[in-house]
């Protein structure tokens, strides 16, 4: 490395350092991507595997302001937690002002959300030396921030933030926010979205997950703070653990019989109708690939704190979410297991029917102590008899209050509630912890 490459990585070395006193919940996420001079860009960047930067800019940047390349390395860092990198623009109401690309306002998007992010942070934690020097600059940002803040659900994800751009929701016009919003480079983003394997999403969901449970767990230590406000990262708490995000992640690829309608071109198909009256040039595939969950297993916690209506309203939502899409196969194995301190009630459901019927049907049984244990045990010897051949996940309906297993089992675990909790921090860092009945973001 040269001298100005050494510099500017001792810069951004020491603003990490700095950084992890106010964010210690932060530590995976900062050891998660090298430093790396790049002369490709005049700004920094991130690709989600290294952090970029090209070392006049960061030097310039940080001998005039060095709070603003720290507020810059935690923008970087929250455009790769919530995932920014690997997501597209979607349509939206509104038009996309003249002069400007789809991808130019969807990157201020991101930047505005970022800075949000950053904004709530610096507020909980009272560091005050984030803001920018410029009066111009404050204003833009103030003005944007309390738009969101009076109608925080309206701005809770980067999508909304892009439809309220279209919509014209802040007074200024575009030019402006990038002159403010802007940090970094977003061009590397391209290629983590066009990677449909990106293994450094992976990386980015699981660094998520760990930060999410190491900021909430953070609040039981002795010495933290009484007075937070909503915690910045609450977010990533939602993406990370949504119910239906969850289930539709073990859906798997495979071929059945159906039409596929993607799999020809329109052209030549309408060409050949209109100039041999009948006689398509090209037939679409008999068959095509879909993603499809097979074999689940969902535990019901009948101890008395579950009523038959809050059990009916899981059964009929987990329904919604997986047939969306054709999410299950048209043959499916589906175990419904009640249990309490013991096993109460094992029904094996096989077609959209019986789980139609059952959710009508179904009486709780049990009302006594909550030993999850049971459960897993049966799902083990079920597995060793070959009953159960391809298990992906376990999901365990319960309001949290019972007896851990204390080993990982081989398959994913989710224990789901029905509303946030103190008990949802009893559950095992091996499982997660999910949250069902919350809004999806738009995808």
């Amino acid at each position: 490395m040269t001298r100005e490459e050494l510099l500017g990585k001792k810069i951004l070395e020491n603003c990490r350092n700095q950084l992890y006193l106010y964010f210690p919940y932060l530590d995976g996420a900062f050891c998660s991507m090298d430093l790396k001079p790049l002369y490709e860009t005049k700004r920094c960047a991130t690709d989600g595997e290294f952090l970029y930067f090209f070392p006049e800019f960061l030097m310039h940047t940080y001998a005039e302001n060095p709070a603003e390349v720290k507020k810059g390395y935690l923008h970087m860092l929250f455009h790769c937690l919530f995932l920014h990198i690997f997501q597209r623009p979607v349509y939206a109401e509104g038009e996309v002002p003249d002069d400007f690309s789809v991808e130019e306002i969807w990157n201020l998007a991101c930047d505005i959300s970022a800075e949000f992010l950053i904004d709530q942070a610096a507020r909980e934690k009272k560091i005050l030396n984030f803001c920018p020097e410029n009066d111009r600059n404050m204003e833009i940002r103030n003005t944007c921030f309390s738009i969101m803040r009076k109608a925080e659900e309206k701005y809770a994800s980067v999508y909304r933030i892009y439809a309220a751009v279209l919509r014209g929701d802040f007074p200024y016009k575009p030019e402006e926010m990038i002159s403010v919003f802007q940090w970094d480079d977003h061009r590397l983003w391209r290629k983590c979205q066009e990677d449909k394997e990106n293994k450094i999403r992976r990386k980015w969901e699981q660094i998520g997950s760990f930060t999410a449970q190491n900021k909430t767990g953070s609040h039981s230590r002795a010495g933290t703070s009484t007075d937070s406000g909503q915690e910045e990262l609450d977010e990533i708490y939602r993406s990370r653990y949504d119910y239906r995000k969850f289930l539709k992640r073990f859906s798997k690829p495979r071929e059945e019989m159906e039409l596929d309608s993607e799999s020809f071109d329109y052209i030549f198909y309408n060409f050949g109708m209109e100039k041999y009256g009948n006689l398509p040039l090209i037939e679409p595939l008999e068959y095509k690939e879909v993603n499809r969950l097979e074999e689940l297993v969902i535990a019901i916690d009948t101890s008395g704190s579950c009523s038959r209506e809050t059990v009916q309203k899981f059964l009929g939502e987990t329904y919604s979410i997986l047939s969306e899409k054709e999410n299950f196969f048209h043959k499916m194995k589906v175990y419904i297991i009640q249990c309490d301190c013991c096993l109460q009630k094992i029904d094996i459901i096989h077609s959209e029917d019986e789980w139609k019927e059952y959710c009508e049907k179904v009486t709780i049984q049990g009302r006594g102590g909550t030993d999850f244990r049971p459960v897993f045990r049966y799902v083990q010897k079920q597995i060793e008899k070959r009953e159960i051949k391809d298990l992906r996940a376990l999901i365990y309906f319960t309001d949290g209050d019972g007896i851990y297993p204390q080993e990982k089992p081989d398959y994913e675990t989710a224990f789901v509630f029905l509303k946030r909790t103190e008990k949802m921090n009893l559950v095992p860092s091996w499982a997660l912890r999910l949250v069902t009945g919350q809004k999806e973001q738009k995808e």
